[in-house]
Order: C-alpha cells, then sequence, then structure tokens
C-alpha cells in the first residue's frame, strides 16, 4: 500500500515492477522458470515470467527508460519462437472456478454470450456482461464429467 501511495504521482515508467508484498504468489513452474533466467513481474499478486536472460543467468532489467531496454532483442526472439514454434506460457494467475449442481450448466450458458454447456471435454471461448451489455468478463468455461465434480 506505501509504495502504491507513493507512486500515485511518479512518472509511469513502462516496465516498472513493484518492489514489495513481492513472491506470495509462486506457480508450480516458478523454479523452472527461474533456472531458465526469467524477470518476473507482478501479475495480479503472481510471480510472472516476462523475459529470460538465459539458463544459469540473473536477469537484470536496467534503468528505467522510455526507450528500448537491453533485453529488447531476446524478449522479440522468444515472442518469434513462440509464434513459429511451441510454448508454455504459466498462465496460473488467471481465476479458476468449479460451477457445479443439476442446474450448473443452464446457469453458466444464461451467463455466457456463448453456450458452454455442450459435450463433456469441450473447452469454450466466451464473455460475461452486465445488464447495460458491456464487458465484466473474458474466459473460458470446460465441461467437466461429472465425477470431475467431486475432485
Amino acid at each position: 500500500m506505501v509504495e502504491s501511495l507513493g507512486l500515485t504521482y511518479k512518472c509511469h515508467y513502462p516496465h516498472y515492477a513493484n518492489k514489495t508484498a513481492r513472491g506470495c504468489k509462486l506457480s508450480p513452474l516458478h523454479s523452472r522458470l527461474e533456472a531458465q533466467g526469467a524477470y518476473f513481474r507482478d501479475v495480479s499478486g503472481w510471480e510472472g515470467a516476462d523475459w529470460y536472460a538465459g539458463p544459469g543467468k540473473v536477469p537484470s532489467p536496467g534503468p528505467l527508460s522510455w526507450g528500448r531496454h537491453d533485453w529488447f532483442d531476446q524478449w522479440a526472439s522468444e515472442h518469434a519462437a513462440c509464434r513459429t514454434g511451441t510454448a508454455l506460457i504459466d498462465m496460473s494467475f488467471m481465476s479458476k472456478f468449479m460451477v457445479s449442481g443439476a442446474d450448473a450448466g443452464r446457469l453458466l450458458d444464461r451467463l455466457s454470450t456463448a453456450k458452454v454447456d455442450g459435450d463433456v471435454g469441450r473447452i469454450s471461448y466466451t464473455q460475461w456482461l452486465n445488464r447495460k451489455g458491456t464487458l465484466e468478463a473474458d474466459l473460458t468455461v470446460t465441461k467437466l464429467a461429472p465425477e470431475a465434480e467431486s475432485n
């Protein structure tokens, strides 16, 4: 809170990383990403890998700047590799809810802009809107088998 308040009227540089309340939420992949030289940033309270210095290297973001950072070329290479190959992206920061019960599918269909109560295993991309019809949530819904509800 003190850090947030102190930054209210300061210059908001791109890539500024909060320094307080860090390391509270680590994903199961954190140590593997760290071993690859990940530079972490806060993503909804989670430590999310932003870019990589490389295996065994300690990432250093350098000074805050409006220009291109020293790590830009590495970051650009990572993005190119994701577009042309295969990537594992840690999305632990995203919320997950299990909605269960006899009317769960019907309720989720009512809340969603897409039909989500389909076949077991189906993943549907949808949105939830408010009464005014404006976007409240952008999400995916996965239809699980009934026995998965108890796990």
